[in-house]
């Protein structure tokens, strides 16, 4: 990243005596493969940040991001923006935010593993007014979608988390979003259904146990979720009793030490099987990554064998080479995912250089 120190004078978005600090990051990637994209791909992105402090410790902040080039499946875009403006105004305990930024409903809510009414809508890429604060250890914030067009609200939420003692909690509600149509309110037609969820946490004899209760459209989700461990390797499962489905229950077994990190589980989501074992071996700026992820469901499309050699280059710069051989829906997928090390790969043979800035 590169910091540009300009005068108050020369930024006339932000009133003081101090200098605004003017930052710009991006990041690129140009790879190869052959199943999705035909060929070669490229993506390039510019994120400006300026931020600016006010008096009374409040701070001013404006990002911004820009898409330079985005290449793949025979489009070419250039130069667009990424629709990601943000901006905020923040004293360190208060924060007032518009822009992309998460409704506060799925920002602050953490419960218990698959559970299916607990399903908090998510901002992508849209307008958002937050209002967010933290009191002594305990975070909430109240959100609402933003319309540019007409200035009208949708997606109204509220969350809130935080410890009393050594009890850890978190909440969230999110309000019905209709459709546009006139007769929606009268017709019951909704987007997203009126959801309310609460969740408690603690830790005895050595375990973490979470406990969850989530409602949606009059049916609810009880979850609890026990995770221990022994040594290196951390065991979990969970059980959700599911209202409306077949109740959601899984397993896991993780382990991380000696620069090996390890993973096996099992979960049934509404009678659907999946099972996943992976590994990573990082030997200084190699990471080699191999796994397996395979079940029932013909819905999925991240089910694939993989194997992934990822080299740190320095400076930011990175070279990755994989190969997924795509199961069921993760045939022709651009989104396998791995049981570690969090990547979303391509079907088929895969060649990529990174860089950020």
């Amino acid at each position: 990243m590169k910091n540009i120190l300009l005068s108050s004078a020369a930024i006339v978005a932000f009133a003081g005596a101090a200098a605004a600090d003017v930052s710009f990051s991006g990041s690129a990637s140009l790879g190869y493969n052959e199943e999705i994209n035909d060929g070669v791909y490229a993506d390039v992105d510019l994120d400006l940040t300026m931020s600016q402090e006010l008096n009374n410790g409040w701070t001013a902040t404006v990002t911004y991001g820009f898409e330079l080039e985005e290449f793949s499946d025979n489009s070419d875009t250039d130069f667009t923006d990424d629709d990601n403006l943000t901006l905020s105004l923040s004293n360190g305990t208060y924060a007032l935010t518009f822009g992309d930024t998460e409704y506060a409903a799925a920002e602050y809510w953490s419960g218990v593993s698959e559970m299916d009414e607990d399903n908090f809508s998510e901002a992508d890429g849209e307008d958002n007014l937050k209002i967010s604060g933290e009191f002594g250890g305990v975070e909430a914030a109240i959100s609402t979608g933003v319309d540019t067009d007409t200035g009208g609200t949708f997606q109204t939420s509220f969350g809130v988390s935080g410890d009393i003692g050594a009890v850890s909690f978190s909440a969230a509600y999110q309000a019905e979003e209709y459709n546009e149509s006139d007769d929606a309110a009268d017709t019951g037609d909704f987007t997203n259904e009126e959801v309310f969820a609460l969740a408690v946490g603690t830790s005895f004899a050595g375990a973490d146990v979470t406990v969850a209760y989530a409602t949606s459209d009059d049916e609810d989700s009880t979850g609890i979720e026990v995770s221990y461990p022994v040594g290196d390797i951390t065991l979990a499962a969970f059980y959700v009793s599911e209202s409306a489905d077949e109740d959601n229950y899984g397993m896991s077994a993780v382990y991380s030490a000696n620069s090996i990190e390890a993973k096996a589980y099992y979960k049934s989501l509404n009678e659907s099987d999946e099972f996943g074992i992976g590994g990573s071996y990082t030997m200084d700026e190699l990471v080699v990554t191999v796994g397996y992820v395979d079940g029932d469901s013909l819905s999925d499309d991240d089910f694939g064998a993989y194997i992934i050699a990822d080299y740190d280059l320095g400076g930011g710069a990175s070279v990755l080479a994989s190969y997924a051989d795509g199961i069921e829906g993760g045939e022709g997928s651009d989104d396998i995912d791995t049981v570690v090390g969090g990547y979303e790969l391509y079907d088929g043979l895969t060649v990529e250089l990174g860089f950020d800035f």
